[in-house]
C-alpha cells in the first residue's frame, strides 16, 4: 500500500537526491562520529551508526519524507543498513528504477579487454 502520490513524490525528490535526504536526517539524528565522513555504503551495524531505536526512526523517517508505508517484514538489513540500500528501497516503494552503482576500474578493464578481442 503506498501513501503517495506517485508524480508529486518523484517531481519533489527531483530537488533533493534520496541519498542526500537519508544522509542529512542520519547526521542529524543519530550519527554521533565528530567530523567522520558516512558513505553511502558504510553498513549502519557494522560501523555502530544506529542501533534498535535508531532503526524505528529511520522508519519513522522514510514513510514521513517519502510517503510510503513500510511494513514491518521490510525492516531487514537489505533494506535498511546502509544510505544506499535504504535509497533503493524507498526507490522501489515509489516504483522509481534503482540506480546501478558504478562500474569498478576492474569491470571497466574487462570490458575494454574484450572489444580489443573482437
Amino acid at each position: 500500500m503506498m501513501l503517495h502520490e506517485p508524480d508529486s513524490t518523484v517531481a519533489a525528490l527531483n530537488l533533493m537526491n534520496i541519498e542526500d535526504k537519508i544522509r542529512e536526517f542520519i547526521i542529524k539524528n543519530l550519527y554521533y562520529a565528530e567530523g567522520a565522513a558516512l558513505s553511502d555504503d558504510a553498513s549502519f551495524l557494522a560501523e555502530g551508526v544506529i542501533d534498535s531505536m535508531g532503526a524505528m526512526e529511520l522508519v519513522a523517517f522514510v514513510e514521513s519524507e517519502f510517503k510510503v508505508k513500510v511494513e514491518m517484514s521490510e525492516v531487514v538489513v537489505k533494506n535498511f543498513d546502509s544510505i544506499c540500500k535504504m535509497a533503493n528501497f524507498v526507490r522501489r516503494k515509489l516504483g522509481i528504477p534503482e540506480e546501478k552503482p558504478l562500474a569498478t576500474v576492474a569491470q571497466l578493464r574487462e570490458e575494454v579487454a574484450s572489444l580489443r578481442i573482437q
